[in-house]
């Protein structure tokens, strides 16, 4: 009769450490779901902000806008065609 009773308590022992083990499991995964779910916003809020960046360089970096800054910070001026000379190659030459 001791033998049964052994057996029952080992089982008993095993389905609680069984059960606590699941709810170790499933405390684990919602805590990394969580964290997953934090990475992911973090991911999208940098991928929103690299986005704003692009366009910002892209503004920045319009001829427009390089043409008024050369401008007006070192004086840079249209070409004047009457102080301009037009350097023409032959084209029949020949090379060596």
């Amino acid at each position: 009769m001791k033998r049964p009773i052994l057996t029952l308590l080992v089982l008993g022992v095993l389905a609680v450490g069984s059960a606590v083990a699941v709810v170790e499991v499933r405390h684990e995964t919602r805590s990394l779901f969580v964290t997953l779910e934090s990475l992911r916003d973090n991911r999208d809020q940098l991928n929103t902000a690299w986005r704003q960046l692009q366009l910002e360089q892209g503004a920045l970096a319009m001829q427009s806008r390089v043409e008024r800054i050369a401008r007006e910070s070192i004086g840079l001026k249209a070409i004047d065609p009457q102080n301009t000379t037009l350097i023409r190659l032959e084209s029949g030459g020949e090379r060596q």
